[in-house]
């Protein structure tokens, strides 16, 4: 094999092994961003159970008390718990928003990550190309 034509396979060779490298990082990094977009998830629903929990507590714990000192429920106190299980369930919905919107920025980084490296890798292969001018010298001309 003469040298000119090694010359090009080697950089033939060593542009694809570069490419794939570029495609194996993005879908490394894609494979990360699902595993923190699940962890994500996960969390927005325990957060969201806890928030229920939480507000069963509140007006179990006003109940009591009302109970305690033998009130009888009143419109008032109707009043102040249907307040309170407004607030909550509107903090607990935001909680539950801004842990989803994690969730869509790691899948959305996953997403480019992708797209960056298939991208990547065409331009390393056509880098791994011979150029027209290497392949005119290697013919003779």
């Amino acid at each position: 094999m003469d040298p000119v034509t090694f010359a090009l396979g080697a950089k033939a060779v060593g542009g694809a092994a570069s490419a794939f490298s570029v495609l194996g990082e993005a879908k490394a990094e894609k494979q990360n961003s699902e595993i923190n977009a699940y962890i994500g998830r996960t969390r927005a629903m325990q957060t969201d159970t806890t928030s229920r929990q939480n507000l069963g507590s509140e007006l179990g714990s006003i109940r009591a008390a009302l109970g305690a000192n033998g009130e009888v429920p009143g419109v008032g106190s109707f009043e102040v718990m249907q307040e309170l299980r407004d607030t909550r369930n509107r903090e607990r919905r935001i909680e539950f928003g801004n842990e989803m919107q994690s969730v869509y920025d790691h899948r959305r980084k996953g997403a480019n990550a992708m797209k960056l490296g298939r991208l990547g890798f065409a331009a390393q292969l056509a880098k791994a190309a011979p150029s027209m001018f290497d392949l005119y010298q290697s013919v003779g001309g």
